[in-house]
């Protein structure tokens, strides 16, 4: 295999298996650009050589492609069953479309391992028949997912018996597997009385509300200040609200193009925004999952969601890291990101820690202001201050409306989510909780996973730069590292030892 695991994909495969070993249907989620279709690979590969066969299903075209080659870099042989593709059906592997896969359900054995690419579309009945049989006939079911719930929220746990999950967003990001960025968030549109069909806005009704020239004029002269000849992608309403936006960005100059999925240049549009001789590209639902194109370095959001999912599946377009690329920038005219307090839809930062479970959340109410509480983020228009929501900003003292206003569309400029300073008073409030039980509350209170060894963590830190900040000399620092394991121990206490001393001069100074 020419392709190899990083350590935390082994892990994730580790605790895969010993979950289907158990529970049989296992679901596996992993954050947007973390690698699911590599990990799903090296488990089918595996299943491969001990003589098993392997079904992995897609719903689209395009998936079923980019999923052949990422096998084709990993080194499996397989087979495709879809229709107007023609492929090997002696492998033990192969790579299905679910559509052509349930229309021709009585002509292929269960596989020993059924692979269910994006399982949050598990509900839907063409997906669930098949997962349904295969179970039935005693296959082991995996399912991959960056966002384990169905779109209207309803959890996954009548598919799936585990679930077991990967390293956060903000875990990959800080360790340079998916691209830093910074988001910038609007005033919300007013989108009172629109009807809600399957858990999410009418689409016809919305396209009505937001496809206006201003919203997207705003759209246009936002990229052009934040963004200029980045490569952006938009997500939209509708193909008449997408074609809309393109023209406007033409108009202002910027070489633009829609993309869907019957459109017959597809392949070209891609490889001219690739190569930049296209600067933006408008879509709808094409790329709101499963796209793997790191050469996006702008998401545009013109189409509010009520979705979680696809709210986290839209932004992860553009974390994905590549050669260059410095960062991410993120354009919410939607409101997606914004308080529900505020008129936004209460989704948060994308690095936000988020507790998915296979019950999935409560459900909104028609108004959407139900008793699901909103996102821990807030926005300050005075001073761009992202933090917990409280009545007064805690940096520079301004004082929020009351809630239950009503929020018109204004055009005011972005405010700048500023990612660096919502970390920082995270670490405040960290640092304020002294003993093991602050800190498990608290790690309760952020949403994190296993807040009790969070919290070891955190002090097992605290106690570690004590030791640091003690160390007498080079020497101490160098015996320091070697007990803790570090590969370089010299180097290592160096740089703490120049970090130390470059801290001394600045108090000095």
């Amino acid at each position: 295999m020419t392709v190899q695991l990083y350590d935390h994909q082994k892990a994730l495969i580790g605790d895969a298996r010993k979950a289907l070993a158990e529970h049989r249907s296992v679901l596996v989620q992993l954050p947007t650009g973390g690698g699911k279709t590599i990990v799903a690979s090296f488990m089918a590969g595996s299943a491969a050589k001990r003589g098993k066969t392997v079904t992995f299903a897609c719903h689209r075209k395009e998936l079923i492609l980019q999923t052949a080659k990422t096998f084709d870099k990993v080194g499996i042989p397989y087979g495709i069953i879809a229709a107007g593709i023609t492929g090997d059906r002696r492998q033990p592997v192969q790579i299905a479309s679910i559509p052509t896969l349930n229309s021709r359900f009585d002509q292929y054995k269960a596989p020993d391992l059924y692979v269910v690419d994006e399982a949050h579309h598990a509900g839907a009945k063409t997906w669930a028949d098949v997962i349904d049989a295969y179970k039935a006939q005693g296959s082991f079911v995996v399912g991959l997912s960056a966002t384990p719930e169905r779109l209207d929220g309803t959890g996954l746990g009548k598919w799936f018996n585990a679930m077991v999950k990967g390293p956060s967003t903000a875990w990959l990001i800080e360790n340079g597997f998916l691209s830093p960025y910074r988001l910038f968030a609007p005033s919300s549109p007013d989108l009172s009385g629109i009807k809600r069909i399957g858990g999410d806005f009418n689409k016809k009704e919305l396209e009505e509300r937001v496809g206006t020239t201003a919203v997207t004029g705003n759209a246009v002269e936002h990229y052009r200040k934040l963004a200029h000849g980045k490569r952006a992608m938009v997500f939209c309403v509708s193909i008449k609200h997408s074609l809309a936006v393109v023209e406007q960005f033409q108009a202002a100059g910027y070489r633009a193009a829609h993309i869907d999925g019957e459109s017959q240049d597809r392949d070209k549009l891609i490889a001219d925004f690739t190569a930049g001789r296209i600067e933006v590209l408008s879509s709808v639902d094409l790329v709101s999952e499963g796209f793997d194109l790191p050469a996006i370095e702008v998401a545009i959001l013109l189409r509010p969601t009520d979705s979680l999912a696809l709210f986290i599946q839209q932004v992860g377009r553009a974390l994905r890291i590549a050669p260059g690329k410095s960062e991410a920038i993120i354009l919410d005219h939607a409101g997606n990101s914004r308080a529900k307090e505020e008129g936004g839809r209460g989704h948060g930062l994308p690095c936000q820690e988020r507790d998915w479970t296979l019950n999935g959340r409560v459900k909104r109410s028609r108004g959407g202001n139900g008793d699901e509480p909103s996102s821990p983020a807030r926005q300050c228009p005075t001073c761009y201050r992202v933090h917990p929501p409280a009545p007064v900003c805690p940096n520079c003292g301004h004082s929020y409306p009351a809630l239950g206003r009503t929020v018109k569309e204004l055009a005011g400029e972005l405010a700048e989510v500023e990612i660096a300073a919502a970390r920082t008073a995270v670490r405040k409030d960290q640092g304020r909780a002294k003993t093991l039980d602050d800190l498990v509350a608290q790690g309760r209170a952020r949403g994190i996973r296993n807040p009790a060894k969070w919290a070891e963590h955190v002090l097992k830190g605290r106690e570690e730069k004590r030791e640091n900040e003690t160390a007498q000399s080079l020497e101490d620092l160098i015996r320091i590292g070697t007990l803790r394991g570090r590969k370089n121990p010299a180097a290592w206490a160096q740089k703490v030892w120049d970090a130390r001393n470059e801290t001394t001069q600045r108090r000095y100074a």
